[in-house]
């Protein structure tokens, strides 16, 4: 280790972490973390904070480079915090990224059958959310720094999809010239079968007439606009046409609230679906769909005339999941309720009225449940997870109640992120 100044060091990168980030461990009471290097760099890096026996810095320069770098970059990159991996070789990142799931799987069930892992493309990312910031004579619109609250403009994002990238330039040309607040906005959108969806979020009040006039005028296709002040219910402001999203290949759609959860991309939406409908195709078998969303699964699910019982928190999705399936002439074979999975934990007896069960749960996964989830013997259940950590710890317990695991489907629909979207199958034979 060669100090340059006092927060001036070189590093040598030994690895990457769970998250991406470069690893130097040149001294053994301390790990130098650095992000956007690669395993065999050397780097200049600056010393930004320590906290216990972790030294967080930002690179200053790449004194050598590892033969697997790339420069098929964004113009944002580095700059934005949205992606941590675009700098390596699409090959290695993609090898990196499988191992992440399969090497602790293999110590957990060594006999796992892992499927080749499904990638996204680039522009195939079609929910966003936006940061806006006025002056008063500037307009920064786009996505925070990595681990900041500094604002990055966006111009090209080789993520999200390009209807929602040609919606972000005309706001912001718009917004050059319209100044409406000091305070920071977010922008929700969502990319739906008809338009773009879009949630406005502020803390102080905006001038809705003002608001209305802005994106009368856009080119991009809109079919609704929400204003939401101070976490009250979205106020809808603009109307031009219905919020559906068509799911899976049968012709069945739901209804997405003002920031409504869909999966990510269409990729990974239908990959699910079809997984899940091969899974289950008997019409007598009863199932339970936790964290259902507005229906993603459910939907096309009772298209094909399953029974389902579905459970979410959030009752906007719930009440826009009633809605479609009454509009589809779903409803006969549908129930529901309102129940915050994070918190109340359901009861054995509950799952067992259940042949199949499905769960889906937020990144903090689904720890409440999985035991009782174990203990009631339902014959076969399928955990979607988009968190390594937390879908190994929750599969460990559900191995520990016997349950064997069918396969994993490794989706990634997170592109140039440790982030990984993971299909599983438990069964257990009694």
């Amino acid at each position: 280790m060669h100090k340059i100044t006092d927060n001036a060091i070189n590093l040598f990168i030994d690895k990457l972490d769970k998250s991406g980030v470069g690893v130097s461990s040149i001294q053994k009471e301390e790990i130098y973390l650095i992000p956007y290097t690669l395993p065999g760099e050397t780097v200049k890096a600056e010393i930004i904070n320590e906290f216990k026996s972790k030294v967080y810095c930002s690179s200053l320069q790449i004194l050598e480079n590892s033969s697997e770098r790339s420069k098929n970059t964004c113009e944002h990159f580095t700059k934005c915090g949205g992606c941590l991996l675009q700098h390596w070789k699409y090959k290695n990142y993609k090898q990196w990224k499988f191992n992440l799931i399969k090497q602790p799987l293999l110590k957990l069930t060594p006999d796992i059958k892992i499927l080749d892992m499904i990638s996204a493309e680039n522009y195939s990312r079609r929910r966003a959310k936006f940061f806006l910031k006025q002056g008063n004579n500037s307009c920064k619109l786009g996505f925070k720094k990595y681990k900041s609250e500094t604002l990055i403009n966006i111009n090209n994002c080789i993520i999200i999809d390009t209807e929602i990238m040609r919606f972000l330039t005309e706001l912001k040309n718009a917004l050059n010239t319209n100044y409406l607040t000091d305070e920071v906005i977010v922008f929700h959108v969502n990319k739906l079968d008809y338009g773009l969806d879009i949630l406005i979020q502020t803390n102080k009040s905006l001038k809705i007439n003002e608001l209305i006039n802005i994106f009368k005028n856009f080119k991009s296709k809109i079919i609704s606009i929400y204003y939401q002040q101070n976490n009250q219910n979205p106020e809808l402001i603009l109307f031009y046409n219905k919020n559906k999203l068509s799911f899976g290949k049968d012709n069945v759609y739901g209804l997405i609230p003002p920031a409504g959860f869909f999966q990510a991309t269409k990729l990974a939406e239908n990959e699910l679906i079809k997984n899940i409908l091969n899974e289950i195709q008997n019409k007598k078998e009863h199932v339970l769909d936790l964290y259902s969303g507005s229906g993603t699964f459910t939907l096309p699910l009772l298209k094909k005339g399953h029974k389902v019982y579905s459970i979410d928190n959030n009752n906007n999705s719930i009440q826009s999941l009633l809605k479609s399936s009454r509009e589809q002439n779903l409803f006969n074979n549908f129930n529901y309720n309102i129940s915050n999975l994070t918190k109340e934990k359901i009861e054995i007896h509950f799952f067992q009225n259940f042949d199949i069960v499905i769960l889906d749960p937020p990144r903090a996964g689904a720890i409440i449940q999985v035991t009782s989830l174990g203990k009631s013997k339902v014959k076969k259940i399928i955990y979607i997870s988009c968190n390594i950590q937390t879908f190994l710890r929750d599969s460990q317990i559900l191995l520990s109640y016997g349950y064997k695991i069918k396969y994993i489907l490794p989706i990634d629909q997170f592109l140039y992120t440790s982030h990984l979207e993971i299909f599983s199958v438990f069964e257990i034979f009694n």
